[in-house]
């Protein structure tokens, strides 16, 4: 009876299949997401993570639910395909349809190429995923920052108006 024991458990955990997750490694610095899945393919995209005054905060998270679809009721019903989200503030990682990916520009979420998203979602979906994020918040450069301002849409209250300043 006492071999009967160690043979079950090995029996038992032969039968579970080590649950294989997705590796998501954020470098805040490089402005660069890292993802590894089981069988060891791994890609490496272009972010942009929270520009300065809406950092994306450093650590490690697990998923805490996704959404193919997802619209901000935060920011006017920004789409956010393929999200991901990680933390109880609403950030997650998600699909772009703006510029300028390699630098500072989001309110705290990691943003990623639709195509790029997409994918990560797919390998998410299927096998979970570990997060880390690491790494500072680049200082972002006046000239950027200035025409950022520039191409920013008016207010809604001037948006009727013929007239501009």
């Amino acid at each position: 009876m006492k071999t009967f024991a160690p043979v079950f458990l090995a029996c038992l955990l032969a039968a579970s299949p080590c649950a294989a997750t997705v590796r998501i490694s954020i470098d805040l610095s490089r402005q660069r997401l890292t993802a590894t899945r089981d069988g060891g393919e791994t890609v490496v995209w272009k972010i942009s993570s929270g520009r300065p005054g809406y950092e994306t905060p450093s650590g490690r998270y697990q998923v805490m639910r996704m959404e193919a679809d997802h619209y901000s009721d935060e920011y006017d019903q920004a789409p956010m395909p393929y999200a991901i989200f990680f933390s109880p503030r609403g950030l997650a990682i998600h699909g772009s349809f703006e510029r300028g990916l390699g630098s500072p520009r989001s309110h705290g979420c990691v943003r990623l190429a639709v195509g790029n998203a997409e994918k990560l979602f797919e390998w998410v979906e299927a096998q979970g995923a570990t997060i880390e994020i690491v790494g500072d918040t680049p200082a972002t450069k006046p000239g950027r920052e200035r025409r950022a301002r520039r191409r920013a849409p008016e207010p809604e209250f001037l948006q009727d108006q013929a007239y501009r300043y």
